[in-house]
């Protein structure tokens, strides 16, 4: 499997199937640095899941007015990065998690 197409759909499944497609190419990949990305993708799409979720929450305390929007740009913003990344080649982790995956 060539990791440059397999690494765009990682990146992008963060529109459409944050937690599937990841997990798919977990475990269906045999090449480590696939496995990688996916599980990078993986705990970043849920980190920013919970982080946006309590965030809502402490909507009601005012701050979470602030925070929603941060975490929600965030949570684009990265996988469009690696998304461009990937098409040229060149590599990229996700900030925080990049540390958990070894």
């Amino acid at each position: 499997m060539n990791p440059k197409p397999a690494c765009i759909v990682i990146h992008g499944s963060t529109f459409f199937a944050p937690v599937l497609v990841p997990l798919l190419f977990y475990f269906l990949s045999d090449q480590p640095y696939i496995k990688e990305k996916a599980m990078e993708a993986l705990l970043f799409h849920i980190l920013m899941g919970v982080a946006i979720a309590i965030s809502s929450f402490l909507m009601i305390v005012l701050i979470g007015f602030v925070l929603v929007p941060i975490f929600s740009i965030i949570a684009i913003y990265y996988p469009i990065k690696g998304i461009v990344r990937a098409l040229q080649e060149k590599p990229f982790h996700y900030p925080i998690v990049h540390g958990w995956v070894r």
